[in-house]
């Protein structure tokens, strides 16, 4: 963050201090908006863990496991930053302590490892769409968890070095109403690389991916697209022959027809592994998009020196916090095992039994 900037510290530390705190108007709606949000995401991600917990078809184990690495980030997201920045907000000042300010600061990790699960899963599922013979092998169980631990460790690794660098020091930003981690100099070049390393960088190769997908989807359309036209000029150049064959194929035609019908159906209905990609796509796309306008309104303050609207700064903060929720919708839209596993677990939980044990509401 820029220097002269509206920030609450001390001069000593560079923590928070005790200004004393203001009621508003705005202030408590901005408040009751991060609560709904925060609600939802504590409610949604632990329901996707239990979900998950009993999903056994319909999602591979290894997907499975960075789903749930990024489901607990959410979580701790809604439980380590979303609670706080209601109290925050409403206050318009920090008033959970130096201490904790630093941890809430160090949050901003959990944002990575979102990042970076979102890339890992689009890989898997890349791998499994452009070479499903060979995924088997490639794709292990072993190799998912190795890669996992040493994501976990990069961002730990990371997240030490953004906290133990000589000249940084927490402190309380009020455009943001939240904790961040700065240099005493003002400038945030740690902050913005770590953004760029493990957010707009996996966001950019995960569309990179994609693109690819759809160029090789588009050559194989085109291609069964000229078989079938071979296909078909062939059929009406042998159907010249004879008036006989002609009356024999007409007898035959129905059920055929119907079979090449049921054919073309599937043949052009996505494969298991190919929804599975654009799921996972479509999640990053709204990573993606969640992100952009807090990465853009960091990026002016770093480079600019100067504040954002707080307008702007709200919008940006709660479409982040909106992040940690959508990858539970989209999944849940898109997924038919987790649909419907995840409905069956509602059920269990609102039915209403008689006196008797007669269903009354299934």
């Amino acid at each position: 963050m820029a220097e002269g900037m509206d920030v609450q510290t001390t001069m000593a530390s560079g923590m928070t201090t005790g200004t004393p705190y203001t009621l508003t108007v705005v202030s408590v709606v901005k408040a009751c908006l991060l609560a709904v949000t925060t609600t939802l995401i504590l409610l949604g991600n632990s329901l996707c863990l239990i979900v998950l917990r009993y999903t056994h078809d319909g999602v591979s184990p290894v997907t499975k496991l960075f789903l749930i690495s990024l489901t607990i980030s959410d979580l701790l997201v809604g439980v380590l930053v979303g609670v706080p920045v209601v109290g925050s907000t409403a206050l318009q000042g920090w008033p959970y302590g130096d201490a904790y300010c630093t941890v809430v600061a160090m949050c901003h990790a959990l944002y990575f490892n979102a990042g970076m699960s979102v890339l890992a899963i689009n890989i898997e599922r890349y791998i499994a769409v452009i070479w499903p013979l060979r995924y088997p092998s490639i794709v292990t169980m072993t190799r998912a968890v190795i890669a996992e631990v040493c994501i976990i460790c990069i961002l730990v690794v990371w997240t030490l070095l953004y906290v133990l660098i000589p000249n940084r020091s927490a402190f309380y930003y009020s455009n943001f109403n939240l904790c961040f981690i700065d240099s005493d100099e003002g400038n945030d070049v740690m902050g913005q690389l770590g953004m760029t390393l493990f957010i707009a960088l996996p966001m950019l190769i995960t569309v990179m991916l994609h693109i690819r997908l759809f160029f090789l989807a588009t050559r194989h359309a085109s291609k069964v697209g000229n078989i079938t036209l071979g296909d078909i000029n062939s059929t009406s150049g042998a159907s010249q022959n004879s008036e006989s064959d002609v009356g024999q194929r007409a007898q035959s035609s129905p059920p055929t027809q119907r079979r090449e019908g049921r054919q073309r159906v599937n043949s052009d209905r996505p494969s298991p592994e190919t929804k599975a990609a654009r799921t996972f796509f479509i999640m990053a796309l709204v990573a993606a998009i969640s992100w952009t306008p807090y990465y853009t309104t960091i990026s002016w303050e770093n480079f600019r020196e100067e504040e954002v609207p707080e307008a702007l700064a709200f919008v940006a903060q709660i479409l982040l916090l909106l992040n940690s929720l959508w990858n539970v919708v989209i999944y849940y839209a898109r997924n038919d095992a987790f649909r419907k596993t995840a409905n069956r677990l509602l059920g269990c939980c609102f039915r209403v039994h008689s006196t008797n044990g007669e269903v009354l509401i299934p």
